[in-house]
């Protein structure tokens, strides 16, 4: 996604994250709980499981240089843990290679001989570091920042839609809200009952799984019509519009980087950072709803799109943060694939 950066690729960068223990948009510990068996995912008396922080690298040779690679990783004794590795399986065809990705705690000694050989090859590789938090971390949060841990889907302004720009920024264009319907590429939808479009992240869900957040009273949203180009709304989808707002992020919040901030309103121009820690922390109101979209913008606000009305730019995406009681909705009708990060709560200003 274009909101995050890679940094580092050698062994300095990966003894500060040693030092850290730190990352940005973590894979997170996946809420494995299905409908029904919801107790299987909260935390047991005297659970000992601690967050942890791994680092990933990937690489690449060249496509001539197998065996090179295969070398590379057996002086480093990583070896078997790529080749059994399913990010691994079509690395190789006879001599050919097409890459090599390594996932592993940040304290294995193994990963600073790695980087340390690709530096003398002058190899820069993509590394990121992952953090995975307990059960009992995620299950003590109030409220948590969640990420639908897809590709996404095309849609939105890709697609022509139409906006309301009342309170829009006429610079960076945040503030823009699609008007319904949503257009989305609901063909790559299939059976899931969650995802989000690529550039704004706008949700859009199974109308059943939006009944069972109604059932459970989930606030903060409402389900509104979407539907693909040249056609009717969906029968089957709707956009999950997210109608809460969450207050600016604390400066005490770490994992974040401003870079061309729009000068005009300061919302768009956020971006995540992969070298450092993901801690947001804000001061929430007692009387936020349980579904809310971040003050912050993130992503290029100046990628604009080409639409009916000319280049416009739309902001970018914000940010989802919801309570502990939406998480656990989501985990009880049994959605997979999000990514829960807690947040650090503030005292109010003054």
């Amino acid at each position: 996604p274009p909101a995050f950066r890679s940094y580092g690729s050698g062994p300095a960068d990966l003894a500060s994250g040693l030092e850290s223990r730190s990352t940005l948009w973590p894979m997170g510990r996946r809420a494995d709980a299905r409908k029904g068996d919801v107790q299987r995912a909260k935390v047991r008396e005297g659970d000992t499981l601690i967050m942890r922080d791994f680092l990933f690298v990937s690489f690449f040779l060249g496509h001539k240089k197998g065996d090179a690679a295969r070398r590379l990783l057996s002086e480093c004794g990583l070896l078997e843990t790529a080749m059994a590795s399913p990010a691994n399986r079509n690395a190789w065809f006879g001599e050919s290679h097409s890459g090599v990705s390594l996932r592993l705690p940040v304290e294995d000694s193994r990963l600073e001989a790695l980087l340390q050989r690709l530096q003398q090859r002058k190899v820069a590789p993509f590394t990121r570091l992952d953090r995975e938090y307990s059960v009992r971390e995620l299950d003590s949060a109030d409220w948590l920042v969640m990420r639908v841990a897809t590709a996404g889907l095309w849609g939105g302004v890709d697609y022509g839609q139409q906006y309301e720009r009342q309170d829009a920024c006429a610079t960076c264009g945040a503030g823009a809200v699609p008007v319904a319907p949503l257009l989305a590429d609901l063909n790559k939808m299939g059976k899931k009952p969650l995802d989000h479009l690529v550039y704004e992240g706008h949700l859009i869900a199974s109308r059943s799984l939006a009944r069972g957040l109604e059932r459970l009273g989930v606030t903060g949203f409402e389900s509104l019509d979407v539907r693909t180009q040249r056609r009717p709304p969906s029968e089957n989808f709707v956009w999950l519009r997210i109608a809460g707002d969450f207050p600016r992020f604390d400066p005490s919040s770490t994992g974040y980087e401003i870079e061309d901030c729009c000068p005009a309103c300061q919302r768009a121009g956020h971006y995540g950072n992969w070298s450092q820690g993901e801690s947001p922390c804000a001061a929430v109101p007692t009387a936020n709803a349980d579904m809310n979209l971040s003050w912050e913008y993130y992503g290029n606000w100046r990628q604009t799109r080409r639409t009916e009305d000319g280049w416009v730019p739309v902001g970018g995406f914000r940010t989802i943060v919801v309570s502990q009681k939406a998480r656990w909705a989501f985990i009880q009708l049994g959605v997979r694939r999000i990514v829960w990060v807690p947040m650090r709560t503030a005292p109010p200003a003054g």
